[in-house]
C-alpha cells in the first residue's frame, strides 16, 4: 500500500513541475522584436535613397513575370485561362504596389526624423 501512495504522489510531483515548466519554455521566442535582430535603419534608409534591395522594383517586377510564366508553361494553361492567370496577377501586383508605397512614405518619414 505504501509503494502505490509512493507512485501517486511520484507521478503528481512530475505532472505538476511539467506544468509548471511548460509556459516558460513556450514563453522563450517573442520574435524578431525582441531578439535585437531589427532592421539596421540607416542601412535601409540609405537603400530607400539608392534604390537598392527591396526598392529595386523593375528587378523584382521581371523576376516575378518570369516565374508566373514558367509557372503558367508547367500548368499547362490555354488562352482563356491565362488571361484569367494574368488578371490575378495584376491585381494582386497592384494591392501590393498600394500597400509599398503606405511603407515607403512611413519609412522616407522615419528617414526624416533620423
Amino acid at each position: 500500500m505504501k509503494t502505490r501512495t509512493s507512485s501517486i504522489l511520484a507521478a503528481g510531483a512530475l505532472a505538476s513541475a511539467l506544468l509548471m515548466s511548460s509556459p516558460a519554455l513556450m514563453a522563450d521566442d517573442h520574435g524578431y522584436k525582441h531578439r535585437g535582430d531589427r532592421h539596421d535603419m540607416a542601412e535601409m534608409c540609405e537603400n530607400l535613397k539608392d534604390g537598392k534591395g527591396k526598392f529595386n522594383r523593375e528587378e523584382r517586377q521581371q523576376e516575378m513575370a518570369e516565374r508566373r510564366e514558367a509557372m503558367a508553361e508547367r500548368l499547362k494553361l490555354n488562352d482563356e485561362q491565362r488571361e484569367i492567370w494574368n488578371q490575378m496577377h495584376e491585381e494582386r501586383r497592384e494591392k501590393h504596389e498600394k500597400r509599398m508605397k503606405n511603407w515607403q512614405e512611413e519609412l522616407k518619414k522615419r528617414c526624416a526624423k533620423s
